[in-house]
């Protein structure tokens, strides 16, 4: 069996998930990058979350890391954390 999916992020704009619905299968969605500040947060990661809700797409989540050290990776978990929440 093969399986489609999309990651998408601010980069591809605003989606129009009633369209990528019918051709898809699950979402990998940005949550953000780097340490835990609001300013990192993706733009459209509200958004593209509630969306797939809405029509009942399966979606996971990613943070692209910048982390060198044990600090930066926590406050990157936090970061990553908060928006799942």
């Amino acid at each position: 069996m093969s399986l489609k999916g999309i990651d998408v992020s601010y980069c591809n704009g605003k989606v129009d998930w009633n369209v990528a619905k019918n051709n898809l299968n699950f979402a990998i969605i940005q949550l953000g990058y780097g340490s835990n500040s609001t300013s990192q947060d993706d733009a459209q990661f509200e958004r593209n979350a509630s969306e797939c809700e809405r029509l009942h797409i399966p979606w996971g989540a990613y943070l692209y890391s910048y982390a060198m050290s044990t600090s930066s990776a926590r406050s990157e978990l936090s970061h990553a954390l908060r928006l799942l929440k």
